[in-house]
């Protein structure tokens, strides 16, 4: 009876183990950007910090050198840096090319979103606009390698690159090991009618081998009406009817992969309150 009691024991262990989630979540640079006492890069880095997270995003290549002073000296991470990637410039931004090597070691994932204003109606794809975007991904992800970090391409709305189908077609055709992509809840939901949402599994198993990290947040799983979509797509962590919980335990635990996730906050009224509540219901994500 022992015996039987002990082996019973062992293996519970063994399952709640193997259900802790050790992804590393980390905060955009958007939560908090309407706090009047959380007023700079470096207050909200140290809040983010001390509420529990892994790192913390750069946004853009304005004020980069100071963001990433700021972090280095709170002794975080800038886990992603969210960069334009203009199909209309035949050249990397040099700003990047020098972001890059800073960032050398750090794990940081680049993760560039894809435009073309010239030459491209809305919503379409072309192939030799594709062509000019893989050749620039190429340059942008061997530079990247030699500074030891992956690029994840970022689908985003309204952009050349707005669907998660395309930027994996995108990443395949570059054929480049460190080249991926990033799953933007938000994004998927602005660009996916309910048919196409009801076989996230099998399209999230599919792109599994391009995935560099994800994005999440609160969101309800409808077609919004709203003449601002966020409003149903973007929610503070732990709103809305969307199975978020039901998601990522599928990517970190039923796809064992341990990539980055990301929490997205933008246009959230930020306070401290707000991290506070996200960090919560991270806390309650990691265990199933």
């Amino acid at each position: 009876m022992k015996y039987l009691l002990l082996i019973s024991l062992l293996m519970t262990c063994q399952f709640n183990y193997s259900q802790k989630i050790t992804n590393d979540f980390f905060v955009f640079e958007s939560a908090l950007s309407n706090d009047s006492e959380y007023n700079s890069f470096e207050k909200k880095a140290k809040l983010i910090k001390e509420s529990g997270f892994n790192g913390i995003e750069i946004s853009e290549l304005d004020h980069f050198n100071e963001k990433f002073k700021a972090i280095a000296n709170l002794g975080f991470k800038p886990s992603s840096l969210y960069t334009k990637l203009n199909l209309d410039e035949p050249e990397l931004d040099p700003r990047l090319i020098e972001a890059i090597k800073m960032l050398k070691g750090s794990g940081t994932i680049i993760c560039p979103y894809i435009i073309k204003k010239n030459g491209i109606s809305p919503h379409s794809r072309d192939k030799g606009i594709d062509k000019i975007a893989i050749q620039l991904l190429r340059k942008l992800a061997d530079l990247a390698n030699e500074s030891g970090l992956q690029v994840a391409i970022y689908p985003h709305l309204n952009f050349y690159v707005e669907r998660v189908d395309h930027a994996a077609w995108i990443a395949k055709k570059a054929n480049k090991n460190n080249l991926g992509l990033t799953f933007n809840l938000c994004h998927w939901l602005a660009t996916t009618n309910l048919e196409e949402r009801a076989t996230l599994n099998k399209q999230i198993e599919t792109l599994a081998p391009y995935l560099k990290m994800i994005s999440i947040n609160g969101a309800n799983n409808i077609i919004s009406s709203k003449s601002n979509i966020w409003g149903d797509y973007i929610l503070p962590l732990g709103e809305g009817s969307f199975d978020v919980k039901g998601l990522v335990k599928y990517v970190a635990v039923d796809l064992g992969l341990n990539i980055p996730i990301g929490i997205q906050c933008y246009n959230l009224k930020g306070n401290k309150q707000l991290v506070d509540r996200i960090s919560a219901q991270v806390i309650n994500m990691k265990s199933f």
